[in-house]
């Protein structure tokens, strides 16, 4: 599998596709030889840096996951392009309930207070998933300088990220494992963060997560491209709605009220899709408070079930 990700044009919506008939080859030669023969000199190639990262996996305590496994995440097999191998370091039994608290990287002082008060209230029945990033993300997972219990994070480089990933994304990493959380990526365990990686990473937030939350953000915020992946799932999305905030009434939590009062046509509008009968979107609620956190669990958890 790890040959068959490096070979031109067959990329993950190609193999999730042809998944019954590349499961039945003990090798990916034939498939290679089938479907992409202008490839069959650059397996050797391919093949000794499979054996490198193999090498690197286990140096440094990285374990792989096949789309083929048994253990792969039957929720993120979902989504129309599930990478064909995860790697994972950490509790891999956080998979099991997870939901998504996304928003912004430039969270305000009442974005920030809010994404602690749900992200300390939701962790103790679910893990929390996001990128790990500055912003919503950052302050969802921890509670006075501290990590919270129940940390997902997806990165968008290799899991050797001591080489990978910024500074600041190296220490939230290490808080994360310490803390007893999981660490997830599609990157090869060398492969650096680059502008586009981010992006591609959102897609596993979503396919991962039961439910989602957004805390903040504007119209156009990069909270859509995970959103925009979650949106054709079915699942429900809790979006945070603070009508007596003078705050909450500007740009800042623009996306928020645009989804609130637009419903499925804001989520179009937010994410760019013209077409809000393309979307498959779950049940949208409003959260306020504690109670509407409650409503949002008793929606989630018949989700939970279709994965079981």
């Amino acid at each position: 599998m790890l040959i068959l990700s490096m070979v031109k044009n067959i990329g993950p919506a190609y193999i999730k596709k042809n998944l019954g008939r590349i499961s039945q080859e003990d090798s990916c030669e034939t498939i290679v030889r089938e479907f992409k023969p202008e490839e069959m000199d650059n397996l050797d190639d391919y093949s000794k840096v499979a054996d490198q990262i193999i090498d690197d996996c286990q140096t440094h305590d990285i374990k792989m996951i096949s789309i083929t496994d048994n253990a792969y995440p039957t929720q993120l097999a979902e989504i129309g392009d599930p990478p064909c191998v995860l790697f994972m370091k950490g509790d891999e039994s956080l998979l099991k309930n997870v939901i998504a608290i996304i928003g912004t990287r430039h969270s305000s002082e009442l974005g920030n207070r809010i994404a602690e008060r749900v992200g300390a209230y939701f962790s103790d029945r679910y893990s929390i998933c996001n990128g790990l990033v500055e912003g919503v993300d950052e302050h969802s997972i921890y509670n006075n300088g501290r990590i919270i219990k129940n940390v997902v994070g997806i990165i968008s480089g290799g899991l050797i990220y001591q080489e990978t990933c910024s500074q600041n994304h190296i220490r939230v990493i290490n808080d994360v494992l310490t803390a007893g959380g999981l660490i997830i990526s599609e990157f090869y365990p060398r492969q650096k963060e680059d502008k586009f990686s981010g992006s591609k990473a959102s897609r596993i937030q979503a396919g991962l997560s039961h439910g989602l939350i957004l805390v903040q953000s504007k119209i156009d915020g990069g909270s859509k491209y995970t959103l925009a992946k979650f949106a054709k799932l079915g699942r429900p999305i809790g979006v945070i709605h603070f009508p007596s905030s003078d705050e909450y009434k500007t740009e800042l939590f623009g996306a928020n009220r645009l989804i609130i009062e637009r419903k499925v046509n804001g989520i179009a509008d937010f994410i760019g899709v013209k077409k809000a009968s393309s979307l498959n979107v779950g049940q949208i609620l409003a959260l306020s408070c504690k109670e509407d956190y409650e409503k949002l669990i008793n929606e989630i958890s018949p989700q939970k079930l279709l994965f079981q």
